[in-house]
């Protein structure tokens, strides 16, 4: 039993940011995600109990971070000097696994993830808390096709809004063109929706835009998208029902 009251169900995966288990917290009946955090500069015990302690601030810092696309932190405590993160478990794959077994995803899912994503930093933005390592495996994308972000503040990364903007774009460029940006080969995909993931890489930080405005850019092109779709069904539909109807009467006027 972890901190007298989470009961470890099962492992869940390891990752970039630990080792990650199924959980039952005991004291409010729900299951819950714990991951061990990974000990930092362990033959320096000086730097080691400075980096845990930053650790600690920043994954309470991610406890302010509310938003139906970021994974919910729920408590940090310690056990035998290591840090652990308690968050709501979901059960999904990480977008890195969803790549790894598709390759690549159509520019209007990559559009709706952006939307997803993006408006979930740009609320920890707004209440000073960077993410410091946006990347497909810290991604989690349901059956459903809902995202939800993980590992807010516990990331190694350059710590600024702009730099988390710029591994945003690295991470739907990814989902996009199946590849990391910064390739001689040009992208294979064209479209406003690679338009604004290249925006977001541009070298110079003050030319990306902020995460608020990745975020209404993403759910205009996600929007545009299911419109032009949807306008395509419906002149498809009405092509077939006019086809049907002039055949029928065709059918009518033959002479017997």
């Amino acid at each position: 039993m972890a901190a007298k009251r989470y009961r470890v169900l099962g492992t869940v995966g390891h990752g970039p940011g630990g080792t990650v288990w199924r959980a039952r917290d005991e004291l409010l009946g729900r299951d819950v995600a714990v991951r061990r955090l990974p000990p930092s500069c362990p033959f320096d015990p000086a730097h080691s109990d400075r980096a845990r302690a930053k650790v600690i601030r920043d994954a309470r810092g991610a406890i302010r971070v509310r938003h139906p696309h970021a994974l919910v932190v729920h408590d940090v405590f310690e056990h035998d000097g290591t840090p652990y993160v308690v968050t709501e478990f979901l059960a999904a794959r990480t977008l890195a696994d969803l790549l790894g077994r598709e390759g690549t995803l159509p520019a209007e899912r990559v559009a709706a993830l952006g939307a997803q994503l993006a408006s979930a930093v740009a609320a920890a933005h707004a209440v000073g808390v960077l993410h410091r390592g946006i990347g497909p495996e810290r991604v989690l994308v349901t059956e459903a096709g809902t995202a939800k972000i993980d590992g807010f503040g516990l990331g190694s990364g350059t710590a600024s809004a702009a730099a988390d903007v710029f591994s945003l774009g690295e991470t739907l460029y990814r989902a996009l063109e199946g590849r990391p940006p910064g390739s001689a080969v040009p992208p294979r995909t064209s479209g406003p929706v690679l338009d604004v993931v290249q925006a977001l890489l541009r070298p110079e930080p003050a030319a990306r835009p902020t995460m608020a405005e990745a975020a209404r850019l993403f759910a205009a092109t996600a929007t545009s998208g299911r419109e032009t779709r949807g306008r395509t069904r419906i002149l498809a539909a009405a092509t077939v029902l006019a086809v049907a109807l002039g055949t029928a009467v065709t059918r009518r006027r033959r002479p017997r």
